[in-house]
């Protein structure tokens, strides 16, 4: 008897990495304008002109999900983190321009 040590193929999707990626780069901008708001109340602007950048994240994220979905070989966990990283696209321009435009009404 042989035994068969197979190695999970745990694999983390590309639209994950990009999620994850532009989701901190939008927060570091987020607190930026957040420190920088009492100084520059029309910093909540700059917020505003980098959410394209978050709309093409969430696109990125779609089409890996629909791509996936066609080809029907990914497990549960990995559609699960593409979610996620849809997730983070959605959640992230609201969350930060919330916070700068509460920043901005209290100083």
């Amino acid at each position: 008897m042989h035994a068969t040590v197979t190695q999970s193929s745990r694999r983390v999707p590309i639209s994950l990495w990009v999620s994850i990626v532009l989701f901190l780069l939008y927060s570091a901008l987020g607190i930026a304008v957040g420190v920088s708001i009492a100084t520059d109340p029309a910093a909540v602007l700059a917020l505003l002109t980098v959410s394209p950048l978050m709309f093409v994240g969430m696109v990125v994220s779609v089409v890996d999900i629909v791509r996936t979905r066609k080809r029907g070989d990914a497990d549960q966990s990995y559609t699960r983190l593409q979610w996620v990283g849809l997730v983070l696209m959605a959640v992230a321009m609201p969350i930060w321009v919330t916070v700068a435009i509460l920043i901005a009404t209290l100083v």
